[in-house]
Formats: structure tokens, C-alpha cells, sequence
């Protein structure tokens, strides 16, 4: 959620006399360009592979989507690299909600 958007809900509360939800606090800011790799990163986990448990994001998609939106070469690896470590705390936090229920 980017600085407009928080600035909106904020402002819509307090119109009607509320305070802002809790929760918009704790949203992180994203500095610009972030949305891209977070925009991909929900994009991409629509590719998993379902089974017993949530697999990973397969690389090949990954490049496939860097393509897609036209990342030259230059910024191919640092794509890869930043969705892949997205997912693996991504997995992980699905992995600890998982053991907690």
C-alpha cells in the first residue's frame, strides 16, 4: 500500500469521527518501485504448485515474468533473487501459521 492509499483511509476514518484501523500502522511503506516486486510476488504465487503442502515458485516463472514485464538482462538476476527471497519467508511464515492450528 503505498503513501496515497494510507493517506486515504486515514483521511475516509476521519471523516466519520473514527480513528484509522490499527492495522494501517503496522502495513509496511513501501518506497517507490517496491509495489513492482510485491505486485509480482502475488502474481507469481498463483503458479505454485498445490499438493500435500504449497511448493514453491518455480524459477522458470519467475523468468518468464521478468520477461513479461521487460526487465533486460541487468536487473534479470536481482528479480530472481528478491522474489525468491520473498517466497522462502512467504513459506516459512505458512509453514509456522500451519504448525500453530
Amino acid at each position: 500500500m503505498d503513501w496515497n492509499e494510507k493517506g486515504f483511509i486515514a483521511e475516509a476514518a476521519a471523516l466519520r469521527g473514527q480513528p484509522a484501523p490499527s492495522w494501517l500502522e503496522d502495513e509496511p511503506f513501501l518506497a517507490p518501485g517496491e509495489d513492482f516486486y510485491l505486485g509480482a510476488f502475488w502474481e507469481l504465487s498463483t503458479c505454485r504448485a498445490m499438493g500435500m503442502s504449497i511448493g514453491p515458485i518455480p524459477w522458470d516463472k519467475v523468468v518468464d515474468y521478468a520477461r513479461f514485464a521487460g526487465l533486460d538482462y541487468d536487473n534479470l538476476g536481482l528479480f530472481v533473487m528478491v522474489i525468491r527471497a520473498m517466497d522462502s519467508v512467504y513459506l516459512e511464515w505458512l509453514s509456522k501459521k500451519a504448525e500453530n492450528k
